[in-house]
């Protein structure tokens, strides 16, 4: 697991009372969403990535289709690399649901279209980001997010 406190980014969200609910507003699609646990989540990935490791939120593409065999899905967030391809893949899922095997795998099938490099999961509470190893197949945890590739030139 990755040791960061998303907590710490909840003062930096927006919510409001709507008509009858609460909302939070989502700062990458620039517009006001119903507060569900998973959205809440998704708002904190967005705002640590975003403001403490410097991704950049037009990079950020938010709740997408993506075919899975014969049915669709729809990933959390992408986040895309300078060069506009798939750079991370992220699934966000509420708080009370745990980090698990179903998870990764739910993650890994998404990837399996998109082709991230990184695959990233969080409840809010715990985040795991995971390497993609296309060559041996295989996942590496890794203990922190990866930097965002900015160009070097």
């Amino acid at each position: 697991m990755i040791d960061i406190n998303l907590l710490e980014f909840q003062s930096l969200l927006k919510i409001r009372n709507g008509a009858g609910v609460k909302e939070i507003f989502d700062v990458v699609r620039k517009k006001w969403l119903r507060l569900q646990p998973e959205e809440w989540v998704r708002q904190l990935i967005i705002m640590y990535l975003s403001g403490q490791m410097n991704y950049p939120l037009n990079h950020f593409s938010i709740e997408k289709i993506v075919q899975k065999g014969l049915r669709k899905g729809r990933w959390d967030i992408l986040i895309l690399g300078p060069d506009m391809k798939p750079f991370m893949l992220i699934e966000c899922k509420a708080p009370n649901v745990a980090i698990s095997e179903k998870v990764v795998y739910q993650a890994c099938v998404y990837n399996k279209e998109v082709k991230a490099p990184f695959i990233c999961l969080s409840n809010g509470l715990k985040s795991c980001c995971l390497q993609v190893n296309t060559i041996n197949n295989n996942l590496t945890f890794l203990s922190h997010f990866p930097l965002y590739p900015y160009n070097q030139n």
